[in-house]
């Protein structure tokens, strides 16, 4: 370990990743390969009142719409987890939560069916800071 250490080494893989021969599982596109984008929840705290897909399912080039429902049993791995799910079922916990998810033929047209997919949320009451959680 002493013959490393503060010592300039170069990277293996640095000269291929500096001119782009570098492939990346993002440059991959194999045939019939569909494309997966997610829709998350732009609110901190909600329950789920409705998640309708139809609008994005029609879009042509989707495959498949889902959504919670489509995942009812929870899958985690970790024993801190087990209550984990793929999208949310009832209800958003932090803005990014994962709501729906869009399959279609290409990304951009995948990206455009998540815009389509239709929310409602109902609002939950949400603790931001330490101060408002020893007052509540």
């Amino acid at each position: 370990m002493s013959n490393v250490i503060g010592k300039p080494l170069r990277r293996v893989d640095g000269r291929a990743k500096v001119t782009g021969a570098t492939r990346f599982a993002d440059d991959l596109s194999l045939p019939g390969m569909l494309h997966l984008k997610l829709l998350r929840s732009t609110v901190p705290h909600a329950r789920l009142i409705a998640v309708d897909g139809a609008r994005a399912a029609a879009l042509p080039g989707v495959k498949l719409v889902l959504t919670g429902r489509d995942f009812p049993v929870p899958f985690g791995i970790l024993p801190v987890s087990q209550d984990e799910h793929a999208l949310c079922t009832d209800r958003v916990r932090f803005v990014g939560d994962p709501v729906a998810a869009v399959v279609a033929v290409d990304e951009l047209t995948a990206y455009e069916a998540t815009e389509l997919v239709d929310v409602t949320y109902e609002p939950l009451a949400t603790v931001a800071d330490a101060e408002e959680a020893l007052a509540t």
